[in-house]
């Protein structure tokens, strides 16, 4: 009998500002490039402030993405 172990799958939500974007970023791409697969969610206003780099490592074959998702900051009474 085989048995295969499933593949990890980090999904990684830092707090939205820069001093936890940038570690949990550099964290992902730590993980993906020892083969473990990775999703990074930010806003689309925060994802473009690394959207070049996770673009460039995906190029280069790393499984990473970066999910986009929009915070309904009008909706919620924010500026």
């Amino acid at each position: 009998m085989s048995y295969e172990s499933p593949e990890l799958h980090f999904v990684l939500i830092p707090l939205m500002c820069p001093g936890h974007l940038i570690p949990m970023v550099d964290m992902g791409r730590l993980l993906a490039r020892h083969g473990v697969t990775v999703t990074i969610v930010a806003t689309p206003l925060n994802a473009v402030r690394f959207k070049s780099i996770i673009d460039r490592d995906i190029a280069c074959g790393i499984q990473i993405r970066l999910l986009q998702l929009r915070f309904p900051c009008i909706e919620a009474g924010l500026p």
